[in-house]
């Protein structure tokens, strides 16, 4: 891997998304001109040696590339410390009320209404979290100190990534919560309650008419989710395995889905056929095929968006021929 492009990478993920790109075709090529340049004075240095001597923290060389006379809540040596400090604190306080959530709803035995009530609490708790990291940069900003946390970085430190398109934490968060209840619920660990009222009656007792193996197959999708909600948590940045990696579960999940709703009858209930009329379960089940639709939807959308990022044109000419020209001068 290309040390002084994962630097690169590092660098313009702090940026928004909209000048990432250009950012990176810049930085990555003044970063082999001047790691050609110094392998003349010092042929048996190693990029790592050579972004020890020359660069500082990615966090803090993005600072220096931030546009003139913007306008800082926090900063401008402090704004991308307090930016990630807000996602950490947000992440570690999402993390903590879910596992709440999970562990009420399992308790109590009102798996719903317990788990969204611990949820609701969420946004306040945020506010709070917020308002104290943002005292915090505050009184460092007043008092004059500086970033010390970022004097200590070494190039052994940085992460190698190919890319700087991050993954979104929420999304990832998200995609884990909804992985995870679905397998507890087709596990019969957890169960939904009765949201359909007909002559004075809940319906339940209803069975999902498919095949044994489309739950088999289910369920080890649901595993595999969750595991790569976790690998996703972990990498921070998408990468090419990574993007291939969701769009081939997107098209398992939308070929499930597809013979879902091709059923004919996808649900029915165990209640006397007499006593539920045949136009009621018609509709019920139009309104599962429609969100099933929905889902589909959203699945083919992501999946041509990993598409697009991962068969996008790549790097600029000259900057691949940097690349090039740095790694015959030899590279660690």
């Amino acid at each position: 891997m290309d040390l002084l492009k994962s630097y690169a990478h590092q660098v313009v993920s702090y940026h928004p998304e909209k000048l990432r790109d250009e950012l990176f075709a810049e930085l990555y090529d003044a970063l082999c001109e001047e790691y050609d340049d110094w392998r003349e004075q010092h042929p048996s240095g190693s990029q790592h040696e050579f972004l020890d001597a020359n660069r500082e923290h990615p966090m803090r060389h993005a600072t220096r590339l931030a546009p003139e006379g913007g306008a800082y809540l926090i900063g401008p040596q402090f704004y991308y410390s307090f930016l990630s400090a807000l996602k950490t604190g947000a992440v570690i306080t999402s993390v903590f009320y879910l596992v709440m959530a999970v562990t009420a709803a399992l308790a109590s035995g009102a798996y719903v209404r317990s788990f969204l009530q611990i949820l609701t609490d969420i946004p306040e708790t945020l506010l709070w979290v917020s308002a104290s990291i943002f005292g915090i940069f505050i009184a460092l900003e007043k008092s004059g100190s500086r970033a010390v946390w970022l004097d200590k970085w070494s190039a052994k430190d940085l992460r190698l990534v190919e890319s700087h398109q991050q993954i979104s934490k929420g999304e990832t968060f998200f995609d884990l919560a909804v992985s995870t209840l679905a397998l507890l619920w087709l596990l019969d660990i957890v169960e939904f309650p009765t949201l359909i009222r007909h002559d004075g009656q809940w319906l339940n007792d209803w069975s999902v008419n498919l095949p044994d193996w489309f739950w088999v197959a289910a369920g080890a999708l649901l595993v595999f989710d969750i595991a790569y909600c976790v690998v996703r948590l972990v990498k921070n940045f998408w990468s090419p395995r990574l993007r291939i990696t969701s769009i081939l579960t997107n098209v398992l999940w939308i070929a499930l889905l597809a013979f879902a709703i091709s059923q004919p009858q996808l649900l029915s209930t165990e209640l006397a056929a007499e006593s539920v009329n045949p136009e009621l379960l018609t509709l019920i089940n139009k309104a599962v095929d429609g969100v099933m639709w929905v889902i589909g939807i959203l699945l083919v959308v992501d999946t041509g968006w990993h598409a697009w990022r991962l068969l996008r044109p790549g790097q600029p000419l000259e900057q691949t021929k940097n690349s090039e020209r740095s790694r015959a001068a030899g590279t660690d």
